[in-house]
C-alpha cells in the first residue's frame, strides 16, 4: 500500500483553504475505496479542540497527525520534518515546504501564484528574504510543480529556474459547498442566517481577503462616486484582515469618512453556505484585484447568477473569458464606469449572467480535477 502525506494545516485559510477542501473530499470519495493508499494528514490541533465540523470527515477517512506550528515559522521548519511520517510521498498545497530532509520518496508541491516575487518591492525586508528563498527552494527541490492557470505557470518559469516539463496546471474546481445546490436552497429558506448579516437591498458585492493586491482601496474610490450618482446603492465587503501581512484596514479608512461609514458594509467572517446567498442577491461581483493566480469568488459569483465585474489582469481573463465585464483595475473611473454599467444596462447583465452559468460549468467537473491529481500522483509513485 502507497503512503501519502499531505500538508492540510491551511484547510482554513480563504484560496488554498478551498483549494484543499475540493481534493480532500475527492479523495475521500474517488480514490479511497479503489486506489491503495493510505493518506495521513498533517493538522492544527485546533480541529480536535474547536471539533469542527468541517474536519469529523477526516477524522474518519485519514491518518490525523498534529502539528501546532505558525505557518512560515522557524518552528514549522524544525517540527515539520519530523511529523511527516515515512511515506511514498509527501504533498504541499503550498511553497512553505520543508526545507530539511525528510521521510518521503518523492514530493509533491502546489504553488498557485508568484505573488511575492512579482511584488517583490513591496515586502518588508524579512518576508522578501522568505519569500524568495522558500518560492525557489519549492520550485527546484520538488519533484513535480501543479500550478492552477496557463498565467501562474508563465510567472513560475519567469520568476525561477523550474523547467516547463516540470509544471502541470491543474484549473480548480468550485468550491464544494456551491455545487451543493440542495444544501444551499435548502439554507436560503431560513432567512435568518442572512438576516443577521443585515444587508441591504441593493448592493455591490467584493469578495477575498483584504490584502493590498485585491486593490480595495480603488474600489473605494469608485464606489464614492458610485455613492453620489445612487445613493441607494450600497458595497458589501466580504473578506478577513485578521493575521494577514499587508492587509489593508478598511475600517479606519471608514471611520474617516461618515458616509462611506454608513454605505459599506464589512463582514469578515461567514461561512460559505451563508455567503452563497448574499452572492445572488448582489447587483454584481466587483473583483479588481490586479494579481491572481486563480481567483475563485468570479466563478462562486457565476454559479449564482451573480454577474461578474472582474480586472483584465493576471490569471483573470483566463478563468473568466468572455463571461465578465473587464475594467482596468488601477484606474478607479474605470470600475465606476463597469458598476454604472451594471445598474443602467439590465439587458447586458442578464446577458452575463447566462454567460457566466456557461463558463462555470467547466469548473464544476470534479473527476477532471481529482483525476489529473491522482495522475500525477501515480506518476510520482
Amino acid at each position: 500500500m502507497k503512503k501519502i502525506c499531505i500538508d492540510a494545516r491551511m484547510i482554513e485559510s480563504a484560496g488554498i483553504g478551498t483549494y484543499l477542501k475540493s481534493i480532500l473530499k475527492n479523495l475521500k470519495e474517488k480514490v479511497l475505496e479503489k486506489e491503495k493508499f493510505k493518506i495521513f494528514l498533517i493538522v492544527n490541533s485546533k480541529v480536535k479542540e474547536k471539533k469542527l465540523e468541517a474536519y469529523k470527515w477526516l477524522s474518519k477517512n485519514f491518518e490525523l497527525i498534529f502539528l501546532d506550528a505558525p505557518i512560515y515559522s522557524i518552528k514549522e521548519q524544525i517540527l515539520l520534518p519530523f511529523k511527516i511520517p515515512k511515506c511514498d510521498l509527501f504533498f504541499s498545497p503550498h511553497f512553505n515546504i520543508p526545507i530539511f530532509p525528510i521521510r518521503a520518496k518523492k514530493r509533491l508541491v502546489t504553488i498557485h501564484d508568484v505573488y511575492h516575487l512579482a511584488f517583490f518591492s513591496k515586502l518588508k525586508f524579512l518576508e522578501k528574504i522568505y519569500a524568495k528563498f522558500f518560492i525557489h527552494k519549492a520550485a527546484m527541490q520538488s519533484d513535480k510543480i501543479i500550478t492552477v492557470s496557463n498565467f501562474s505557470k508563465s510567472e513560475i518559469l519567469k520568476y525561477t529556474k523550474a523547467k516547463p516539463d516540470k509544471i502541470e496546471v491543474i484549473y480548480n474546481t468550485l468550491n464544494p459547498i456551491f455545487l451543493n445546490k440542495t444544501k444551499i436552497t435548502d439554507l436560503k429558506k431560513n432567512k435568518k442566517k442572512i438576516d443577521k448579516y443585515k444587508i441591504p437591498k441593493k448592493y455591490f458585492l467584493f469578495v477575498g481577503s483584504l490584502k493590498s493586491h485585491k486593490n480595495l482601496l480603488n474600489l473605494i474610490k469608485a464606489y464614492e462616486e458610485m455613492e453620489k450618482e445612487y445613493p441607494d446603492v450600497y458595497l458589501v465587503i466580504v473578506g478577513r484582515s485578521k493575521n494577514l501581512k499587508n492587509s489593508i484596514d478598511i475600517q479606519e479608512i471608514l471611520d474617516r469618512n461618515k458616509t462611506l461609514s454608513k454605505k459599506i458594509k464589512i463582514i469578515s467572517d461567514l461561512k460559505d453556505e451563508d455567503l452563497a446567498s448574499i452572492y445572488e442577491k448582489a447587483i454584481a461581483l466587483v473583483f479588481p484585484s490586479y494579481y491572481e493566480g486563480f481567483g475563485y469568488p468570479p466563478l462562486e459569483a457565476m454559479s449564482m447568477k451573480c454577474p461578474v465585474i472582474a480586472s483584465n489582469r493576471a490569471s483573470i481573463p483566463e478563468v473568466c473569458l468572455s463571461a465578465a465585464l473587464y475594467i482596468e483595475p488601477l484606474d478607479h473611473k474605470s470600475i465606476f464606469n463597469g458598476m454604472k454599467k451594471m445598474i443602467e444596462d439590465k439587458d447586458f447583465r442578464k446577458e452575463l449572467i447566462q454567460k457566466g452559468l456557461k463558463r462555470v460549468k467547466y469548473f464544476t467537473t470534479n473527476d477532471n480535477f481529482i483525476n489529473k491529481h491522482i495522475e500525477q500522483i501515480k506518476k510520482l509513485l
